[in-house]
């Protein structure tokens, strides 16, 4: 007689049976990485919801990581002869959408993506740094960058630009606002302290004695609720309406700190400031007390590499197709131009990026696109294609390694699930595998197709698809640690992705061995 033994498997054992994975076998479960990138943190001190490194990379409403979109020339040649593009913006004038730039000492209307010189006789005074803010005051676009000696005006059509006619009450103002009927500028020559109102309704009336002075140097101007917020790096003062039309604002100091750009202060709809500063991104709703966001960001992986020193060319904006504000930065201690972009998730509260090949001097939302100038006369139209203007995308971001067991219990990895969006071409992600004590191999990851495994489902009441599909790909997975970590890279052309989570499969070995300490009695 023959004696046989059978075993009988639960649902859990049959589908690892047929998965080809050690019944005994555990998993982890890496992503969705709805916390983003932490650059403050070592890879073991993550949780499954982080990532440890992110370039080119963004992270989706549901935590997936996905390559960034690329960009292309909105303007189908330089302006200027390849000048500085110090500001680029879209605003209605005359009931028409105008799209504008200027570049070095030239004002063009790039509506369309071609230029239209509309500097006429002003000066306009060119250099990498004379960066210009803007606003529309009522139906007119006005302009100013804190060198030349007046503001400048745009009336949109065919219109050349014109200077600001301010009663000859100040000159070179550097930060400007349009907010209660009123164009305000502020830090102006000989008085960086000084604050300017014109008369309601007027842009072109000032009074004598229509200014404030401050503490300390304006570094921004931005409405907020009811208010006008007026930034310095040592706090944030607001202008309050009394309905007194002989002292027509009540001015209060709010916090300890502001911003250190005025490019770089933010607007959500919901009532918030978000703004640079030295060390860090700040938030402030209004109230006492700015409150810092970017923690993420802190420590020598990013922003203790930034150039403090050129951190009031900072500019943003606010992408509300996307939920993100985009913050453009100087990275490499002697850079003296903004290189990198960093991303913030308003919705998720967490970070991407950074993303490079970004050498912008200013930026704006046109036609709902983020749009953002160079340094060569050429303004780019952002998150639009799969490639750079031509060139590829080099993108890779790379998971914790929390340990799953424990630090002491030494695992046996064996493979990788990936789950991501099948693309429409057949073409590869590398994925390796590291550890302190693993050495993996990279592999590949054929993003034009995959295997589809239908999870749990109810018949009659779960449908088929959606969240209960899962798209997937498998990678070996070696060696034996505590720990296992996976940076995914691609640097070809045209070749996105999108990847939603990971599991890894592993077998707890034993206890890890210590090392022994030999003393002498």
């Amino acid at each position: 007689m023959i004696a046989c033994r059978f075993q009988i498997l639960d649902s859990s054992q049959r589908k690892a049976v047929l998965d080809n994975v050690p019944i005994n076998a555990s998993s982890i479960q890496y992503g969705p990485w709805k916390n983003g990138v932490r650059y403050d943190l070592p890879a073991e001190d993550l949780g499954v919801s982080a990532l440890y490194e992110m370039v080119n990379c963004r992270v989706g409403q549901a935590g997936e990581v996905e390559k960034r979109k690329g960009f292309a020339k909105f303007n189908s040649s330089a302006l200027n002869s390849d000048a500085t593009v110090t500001a680029v913006g879209q605003a209605t004038l005359a009931s028409v959408d105008k799209t504008f730039a200027i570049a070095g000492n030239k004002f063009y209307d790039i509506t369309g993506g071609s230029g239209t010189d509309r500097t006429g006789s002003v000066t306009i005074t060119a250099g990498n740094d004379n960066v210009f803010e803007w606003v529309l005051a009522g139906s007119t676009l006005v302009l100013t960058n804190g060198v030349d000696t007046d503001a400048i005006t745009w009336a949109g059509g065919t219109n050349n630009i014109a200077n600001l006619d301010d009663d000859g009450r100040f000159t070179k103002g550097k930060h400007i606002a349009y907010w209660d009927n009123r164009l305000f500028i502020g830090n102006v020559d000989g008085a960086n302290y000084q604050l300017w109102r014109s008369t309601t309704g007027d842009i072109t009336t000032w009074g004598s004695t229509d200014y404030y002075n401050f503490d300390h140097p304006i570094t921004g101007l931005s409405p907020i609720g009811n208010s006008l917020a007026v930034h310095t790096q040592e706090g944030i003062h607001t202008l309050t309406p009394t309905g007194n039309a002989t002292v027509p604002y009540q001015v209060s100091r709010q916090t300890p700190a502001g911003s250190v750009s005025g490019r770089g202060i933010v607007n959500l709809p919901i009532g918030v400031q978000l703004f640079p500063r030295l060390d860090g991104i700040y938030t402030w709703n209004g109230g006492d007390q700015v409150v810092k966001i970017s923690q993420a960001l802190d420590g020598s992986r990013f922003w203790d590499n930034l150039n403090t020193a050129k951190m009031g060319l900072v500019h943003g904006m606010y992408y509300p197709s996307t939920n993100e504000v985009w913050w453009f930065l100087p990275y490499g201690s002697s850079q003296a131009t903004n290189n990198y972009a960093i991303v913030y998730n308003t919705v998720l509260n967490c970070w991407s990026g950074p993303y490079t090949n970004m050498t912008r001097n200013a930026s704006a939302l046109v036609d709902d696109l983020p749009h953002a100038g160079g340094f060569n006369g050429i303004v780019y139209k952002h998150d639009t294609n799969e490639n750079d203007d031509g060139s590829a995308i080099s993108s890779t971001f790379s998971t914790g390694s929390p340990a799953p067991v424990g630090a002491d219990v030494r695992l046996r990895w064996l493979y990788a699930r990936h789950f991501y969006d099948v693309q429409d071409s057949a073409y590869d992600v590398q994925v390796l595998q590291q550890s302190p004590k693993i050495t993996g191999v990279t592999q590949s990851i054929l993003m034009g197709q995959a295997t589809a495994g239908f999870g749990s489902f109810v018949i009659g009441t779960t449908p088929l698809g959606g969240e209960n599909t899962a798209l997937y790909a498998d990678t070996d997975l070696m060696g034996y640690d505590n720990t296992s970590q996976l940076k995914y890279t691609n640097n070809a052309l045209n070749e996105p992705f999108v990847f939603r989570r990971v599991l890894l499969q592993y077998k707890p070995i034993g206890r890890m061995r210590r090392r022994k300490v030999v003393g002498v009695e």
